[in-house]
């Protein structure tokens, strides 16, 4: 096989090498970063449920044995309140035993079985399923007073993650294919340009063979063939000159001949040994040169994938909205109500400046989002209080302001950003703003809404939402 045609195979078969090895990379790190950003989803939406449920029984229990009964009478109620907004089906659990499922079957899975009996000693856990449609098992556990523990599972399918791993390797095929045949086509101009020289040299050589001694190489490269070409016209110019003398000096010629026939076998025996040898071998530094810019092409395609696939995490968070007319003060007052004892842990307290204003949204993800903004407050301000205001003039204005440590303002263009954390302002201790508040701007901007914050150091935080 002719050097060039080893050359084009070469650069083939190496773009297609990298080209799947960067493929399973990419799919790999693609695939595990939607699974990760599912489990920070459910790992959210876990604490969120057991805040809910460890709020909504101590508000309507009245003695901690009061808890197993309440639990099984309403535990269908809370598993479909938990699905609407977790958008998955919900069941919970006492021990092994399955009190409430927020779908009309009570078909408990085996692989939720296995992960709830985890929960049920404290211990959340999960598992991935390898069906068509992978789903992703969750369980979290929930505990009342430390004397009963409850375990909520989450059966969420990993639709979106599976549709975006067949589009990246449909993309990737093609990608393979098309890049295949541009090289294909570019390899013979690529592999001409590295064999001309060779092939240049072998002529010239074959020429000084014949005794044509005045045939000159005019390669100009700055490899071992172009020093190898410089080195022929070097001998080339030395022999011209001796035959030139012999001319005028016959009678030496004898002499002289036998020296030269011994000097010039030795040179041109060498120099067709290493032109044959470049035909046949495949020259290291030759390929490397080749395969430069096609190495720095597939870097870029990798970054330019990444950078689509970032575009693409904040699929999650879209939410179908069931609006109703509803008391805004009614549902405020609930979760601080809700909330009171979380609050009370924390020496915080309440201070309520609400309106009786109806309006129209989605109750249970208005609730969410001040649930969020409040448990934050709680949990990061070191606030000896908490004010809640709700007016309404040309737009209704919902305020909630604590008093605590505050936030540099530099962080307010990043918080509402998805694992957006900030150590520096908050208590590391404890999980900082991870999806909460990225969640809280999607609902409020499906409501047609606003949300701004503003907070300084030491001087607290306010976050208004206007609708």
């Amino acid at each position: 096989m002719k050097l060039k045609y080893k050359i084009i195979a070469l650069n083939v078969a190496t773009l297609l090498i990298m080209l799947i090895i960067a493929g399973a990379i990419i799919l790999e790190i693609t695939d595990d970063f939607n699974l990760q950003a599912e489990f920070k989803y459910l790992q959210n939406q876990g604490e969120y449920a057991s805040t809910l449920i460890e709020q909504y029984i101590r508000s309507r229990t009245v003695s901690v044995f009061d808890i197993p009964k309440f639990m099984e009478k309403n535990s269908p109620y809370l598993a479909l309140l938990l699905k609407r907004t977790v958008k998955c089906r919900i069941q919970i659990f006492y021990n092994d035993k399955l009190l409430g499922d927020s779908d009309d079957t009570t078909e408990v899975n085996t692989n939720m079985t296995e992960v709830v009996k985890s929960a049920s000693n404290k211990i959340s856990a999960y598992y991935i399923s390898n069906e068509k449609t992978r789903v992703f098992y969750y369980a979290t556990p929930v505990t009342i007073d430390n004397k009963y523990t409850y375990a909520v599972g989450f059966m969420y399918e990993l639709t979106d993650a599976d549709r975006m791993k067949t589009d990246i390797k449909q993309m990737l095929m093609i990608t393979i294919l098309l890049s295949t045949l541009i090289l294909i086509l570019v390899s013979p101009i690529i592999s001409n340009k590295i064999t001309y020289p060779i092939k240049a040299l072998g002529t010239a050589t074959k020429q000084f063979a014949k005794g044509v001694f005045d045939t000159r190489t005019e390669v100009v490269t700055k490899d071992e063939v172009g020093e190898l070409s410089k080195t022929f016209n070097s001998m080339a110019d030395s022999i011209q000159d001796m035959i030139t003398k012999l001319n005028y000096e016959k009678e030496k010629q004898k002499h002289f001949f036998d020296n030269f026939t011994h000097e010039i076998r030795t040179p041109l025996t060498t120099i067709i040994g290493f032109s044959e040898l470049l035909w046949k071998t495949n020259d290291e530094e030759v390929r490397d040169k080749s395969l430069f810019h096609i190495t720095s092409e597939g870097k870029r395609m990798l970054k330019m994938v990444e950078r689509l696939l970032e575009l693409s995490k904040l699929k999650n968070f879209n939410f179908e909205l069931h609006k109703v007319e509803t008391n805004l003060r009614t549902l405020i007052e609930d979760v601080c109500d809700a909330m009171h004892y979380k609050a009370k842990r924390y020496n915080i307290k309440f201070n309520l400046d609400l309106k009786d204003i109806y309006y129209m949204v989605d109750p249970d993800l208005f609730k969410q989002v001040i649930i969020n903004i409040v448990d934050n407050s709680i949990k990061y301000s070191k606030s000896d209080k908490i004010d809640i205001s709700l007016k309404k003039d040309d737009k209704i204005l919902l305020t909630i302001t604590d008093h605590g440590c505050g936030m540099d303002p530099l962080y307010l263009n990043n918080i509402f950003e998805p694992y957006y954390k900030i150590d520096k302002s908050r208590n590391s201790s404890v999980e900082g703003w991870g999806l909460g508040l990225s969640i809280v701007k999607e609902i409020v901007t499906k409501h047609n809404g606003s949300i701004e914050v503003y907070s300084y150091p030491s001087r607290g935080t306010k976050f208004e939402i206007k609708i």
